[in-house]
């Protein structure tokens, strides 16, 4: 587990506390390290992975209003 450099962001779903830590990565040839977690689960992935599946949930958004009219 790579050392933290930053907080990306916190929050709360179904009433568990998040974070989404932004950490360096294992070896110097590795790309940087996304945690998602909480004291009940933790989620790690490659920063291009998490790139990947954020922006997936932000196009999934936008079609979605496009199809409800919002």
């Amino acid at each position: 587990m790579g050392e933290k450099i930053k907080t990306l962001t916190k929050g709360k779903i179904l009433d568990l506390d998040f974070e989404i830590e932004l950490n360096h990565p294992l070896s110097s040839s590795k790309d940087e390290q996304i945690h998602i977690q909480s004291n009940k689960f933790r989620f790690e992935l490659d920063k291009k992975d998490y790139i990947k599946y954020a922006l997936s949930i932000l196009v999934a958004q936008k079609n979605l209003k496009n199809l409800k009219g919002i």
